[in-house]
Order: C-alpha cells, then sequence, then structure tokens
C-alpha cells in the first residue's frame, strides 16, 4: 500500500464524479455463516474459544454437557470452549462431535460442531431472507441513490460489511486488458435494495512499466452489467503495485443491460479486439446470477 490512507475515485455512471477519503482497508476474516431452521455441521477450534455471532441477543445455548464442553453468553454472542484432559504430560483435545442449538433473535439454529485442532472459528447465525432484507431496508432508509452508492463502496473498500449482506468469494483471473491482469475477488449482494458490489483485484502485466486506469475502462459487459458507479483505490499502477477496483451494481433481474456499457466500442490501446460472446463467457460471475 502507498501510505496509511488512500484516495477512492469513483465516477458515478449517473455523470457524477465523487471522491471519497477512506479509511485503512483490511480484509475481514472468512466466517462460517449458519442459517435458522437447517442443521448444518461446522469445524470448531478444539484447543481455543470458538464465537456464536447473532444478528439480535442469544436467548440460550442448548448442548450435551457431558461432552465437557463450557459455553458464555454475552449479549449477541456465545463463547464456546471445548475442554481439553491432562493425561500426565500430554493434555487430550476433544474429537467428538456435539450439537449445538442456539436461540436466537427469535429463530432456532441448529449445528453438529465438529472439534478439530484449528484456530478459534467464528459462526455467523444469519437471520432468514426475510429479515435480512428488512435489515438492507433500515440501513439504507431514507438516503439518496448517490449516498447509497458511496455508504456501500465504503463498507466493500473496508470490509465493514453487515451480516444482512450475501458475501460470495471468488479467486479468477481474467485476461481482458492488454496492459493489466484482473482477478475476481467478491461479490456482495444487498437484498431488498437492489444493489450489488463486484470487487477485482488489478495488476500490471510483465514488462508493463506503468499505467493509469481510469475508471471507464471498466464498464465492460464482462464485468459488469448494470453499473451504477466504479471506483479505483489507486489509478497509478507501477510494476508490484495492485489496486482494487469496485463496482456497484443495480440487481434487478428483470433490468436491461446498461446503455452505457461498452459493448463493442473498446478505449484505444486499453481494450483488446474481442467478440461480445467472449466477453460473456469471461464474466466471472456469470454461473452465481440470479442464484
Amino acid at each position: 500500500m502507498r501510505g496509511n490512507r488512500l484516495l477512492l475515485v469513483m465516477l458515478l455512471v449517473l455523470g457524477m464524479m465523487v471522491p471519497v477519503l477512506a479509511a485503512d482497508s483490511g480484509e475481514d476474516d472468512p466466517l462460517v455463516v449458519v442459517f435458522p431452521e437447517h442443521t448444518t455441521k461446522v469445524n470448531l477450534s478444539s484447543t481455543d474459544v470458538n464465537r456464536f455471532v447473532c444478528p439480535g441477543p442469544i436467548k440460550d445455548v442448548m448442548f450435551s454437557q457431558d461432552k465437557g464442553i463450557k459455553v458464555k453468553i454475552a449479549g449477541e454472542n456465545a463463547f464456546v470452549k471445548f475442554q481439553a484432559l491432562k493425561k500426565g504430560q500430554e493434555i487430550l483435545y476433544s474429537k467428538t462431535p456435539s450439537e449445538f442449538y442456539v436461540v436466537c433473535d427469535g429463530d432456532v439454529y441448529s449445528m453438529i460442531g465438529m472439534p478439530r485442532q484449528i484456530p478459534a472459528q467464528t459462526v455467523r447465525l444469519s437471520s432468514g431472507l426475510k429479515k435480512k432484507i428488512e435489515k438492507n431496508l433500515s440501513l439504507f432508509a431514507g438516503l439518496p441513490l448517490e449516498k447509497k452508492i458511496l455508504k456501500l463502496v465504503k463498507q466493500a473498500y473496508t470490509g465493514d460489511l453487515p451480516e444482512s449482506y450475501t458475501v460470495r468469494r471468488f479467486e479468477k483471473q481474467m485476461d481482458l486488458f492488454n496492459q493489466v491482469w484482473l482477478i475476481a475477488k467478491r461479490d456482495i449482494l444487498v437484498e431488498g435494495e437492489g444493489l450489488g458490489v463486484r470487487e477485482y483485484v488489478v495488476s500490471l502485466k510483465a514488462g508493463e512499466e506503468q499505467w493509469r486506469l481510469s475508471e471507464k475502462d471498466f464498464l465492460r459487459s464482462a464485468l459488469t452489467r448494470n453499473p451504477l458507479a466504479v471506483a479505483i483505490e489507486e489509478p497509478l499502477l507501477g510494476p508490484g503495485d495492485s489496486t482494487r477496483v469496485f463496482i456497484v451494481e443495480r440487481r434487478n433481474l428483470d433490468e436491461q443491460t446498461n446503455p452505457l456499457i461498452f459493448q463493442k466500442t473498446q478505449p484505444d490501446e486499453v481494450m483488446p479486439p474481442g467478440a461480445q460472446a467472449e466477453e460473456d463467457r469471461n464474466d466471472p460471475f456469470a454461473d452465481e446470477e440470479g442464484s
């Protein structure tokens, strides 16, 4: 990174240029997500304290106490520890699966905890779709579209994403440009608001000395369908540098492709020649859309 604070430059497809100064970025740790009324197997640490996180207060946690487990409830969190046995100089960690029933914000979450000698795990108890939509609507209530977009980009940049968002992770390299590589990283869906974010990591190809990215470079159907805004973390790339690109989209399935996307006309020296059908096949999120 080029400093403690980075200037995030955004192009709103609606026609307005907006500078956004964002705080330090950081990748959020992978979380296990569990939904109510379905029994889910989850790997838990047998050596460290695990954490269940609820979108509301946790009322109770039921489990088999004869399996040597301790649970402590604190508001929206429950902390789970498998007790180890000491045999001489040897410490024996539990290998016995255990059921957990968590009464969380009016729902019951059923899990089979599989103890493993792994670091402490965080299990997020996700509310149902209706509650997710209600939560998302409340987060953006009263905001005009431009401020919704700014808020969503900042959340994606900092990794401070509410539990009600649906986040899918990817690791797909794309060769769409002559000068740079793209890696599709995350797809973030805000259900109920009809908004989503696609995140890409961009780096220079070997042999390139420097390249300045433009927000308009990313208005391609292989990268986005119905774009509202493009934000680039750092537009100027040098050897060894990488940057992140966030594309905010509408996610209403009945909308047509945005006419502002470059379909056949390609910027000079940036877009390689290729058929539109090939761009569509390159869409890293194509298999996930509509699911």
